[in-house]
């Protein structure tokens, strides 16, 4: 495929249109390195994403057909973290891209979720810090498991995997009962989103999580439900939890670059509640099973695939916010919180320049946690739509009680940039 292909938009659509000035879909990975950052190899790392990820660095156009990507052959640009950067906007060249660095030796990437999800995003973190660390410090990395501008960038790299699918079903309808919105519970509404960053040992946690053979997700999604229900013991609605999950694997694709995130539901009643914890986990982990087999799986993909045509089929501008609103709040109704593993890193001989590693966004849902696995670390990056900290209280006491470790690295504001869903045209 030639960079400069015109690329029409069909598995960005959702994340494109349910961007709000409130909740921009937007990512920020914090890679924190051993030493100060150094904005000459930075700027050469930099310019080699550049050749490598040409479908990364695209401007936004609309006809009478709708969305599109072309070529964006502008600066994509490199900023100091004091910087504000709004995406598809002139402050960041039109590009759904930004690059930024901070005096505590973070390198920043800002992204537009519409343009690529953590699976994605993690291949473009591995070919900067590669050649961020081989210019930096003057040393050989294993090639590995790592895309280089010398690769042939495949067509699998580039297609989009959803808007190829032959064989589609009318997916069956059901109807997911409201569940405990804890904003609203609690009346916690039009607060500061926070971000609560915890590291816990890799292999300590592991070990654990074997012996009860559970999966990072599947217990974090239980702690997170358990602590939860102790913050509304008294509450008679269910607690919904979604599980990320990456809908490459169930479309064949590895290498697709595109938002291909699917959800696993499960709710944290009663019949869940009694069980003993061992038993919690081999229900979920069956649940998330059967979500990865068919008939469950053909339905995902079929789900994905209509709504994503009805939304490329709109062409009324009024009627674009009212389906975007109606989406919005029916995530808002039917998931209490959300898990976000996307795996371990995998970064291979670079990790050992890695000191932190931060995962932010915002989700529709009330609390949302990024789990991360990088040089030996677990990074819990739990983040809330809220400032109250009872919730980060009880999940932590749901760790203690486990006597599982952990170390509470930042608790901050959570700033990500605005995302600008029009192109410059209309």
């Amino acid at each position: 495929m030639k960079a400069s292909k015109e690329c029409r938009l069909f598995s960005e659509y959702r994340l494109l249109y349910t961007s709000t000035e409130e909740i921009p879909n937007t990512l920020k990975f914090m890679i924190q390195l051993k030493d100060k950052i150094n904005l000459s190899s930075l700027s050469f790392a930099l310019n080699q994403v550049k050749l490598r990820y040409p479908y990364f660095c695209v401007e936004l156009k609309k006809d009478q057909k709708g969305y599109y990507f072309i070529k964006n052959d502008r600066d994509i640009k490199l900023e100091n973290n004091n910087i504000k950067i709004g995406l598809n906007t002139l402050s960041s060249n039109l590009h759904f891209i930004s690059f930024q660095y901070s005096d505590d030796n973070y390198i920043i990437i800002n992204l537009a979720h519409c343009l690529t999800d953590g699976k994605g995003a993690y291949e473009l973190i591995k070919t900067l810090l590669y050649y961020y660390i081989t210019n930096a410090y003057k040393v050989e990395l294993s090639k590995e498991n790592i895309r280089l501008i010398d690769d042939e960038i495949k067509e699998e790299e580039i297609n989009d995997p959803l808007l190829n699918i032959k064989n589609i079903i009318k997916p069956e309808r059901i109807e997911t009962p409201v569940c405990l919105n804890v904003i609203k519970e609690n009346l916690l509404e039009n607060q500061n989103k926070v971000l609560y960053h915890l590291s816990i040992d890799e292999k300590e946690l592991m070990d654990y999580v074997k012996t009860i053979k559970a999966t990072p997700n599947t217990l974090m999604a239980l702690l997170l439900a358990k602590a939860i229900k102790k913050e509304n013991v008294n509450s008679d609605k269910i607690i919904r939890m979604n599980i990320c999950f990456d809908l490459r694997k169930l479309l064949n694709t590895p290498l697709a670059h595109q938002c291909l995130v699917g959800a696993i539901l499960f709710d944290y009643d009663e019949k869940l509640i009694n069980l003993s914890f061992e038993e919690q986990i081999k229900v979920v982990r069956e649940k998330v099973k059967e979500s990865l087999e068919e008939p469950q799986s053909l339905n995902s993909i079929s789900s994905a695939y209509n709504l994503l045509l009805m939304l490329s089929n709109l062409k009324d501008e009024d009627k674009i916010k009212q389906i975007s609103g109606i989406i919005n709040n029916k995530t808002k109704e039917t998931v209490s919180a959300s898990i976000s593993y996307v795996g371990k890193a995998n970064f291979g001989d670079i990790e050992q320049y890695i000191t932190d590693f931060k995962t932010i966004t915002i989700s529709h849902t009330p609390i949302m946690i990024e789990i991360s696995a990088v040089n030996g670390r677990f990074y819990l990056d739990f983040i809330q739509n809220f400032e109250d900290e009872r919730y980060i209280k009880a999940f932590k006491e749901e760790l203690e009680s486990l006597k599982i470790k952990y170390e509470v690295k930042d608790v901050c504001k959570i700033e990500l940039p605005g995302f600008n869903r029009h192109s410059l045209d209309e």
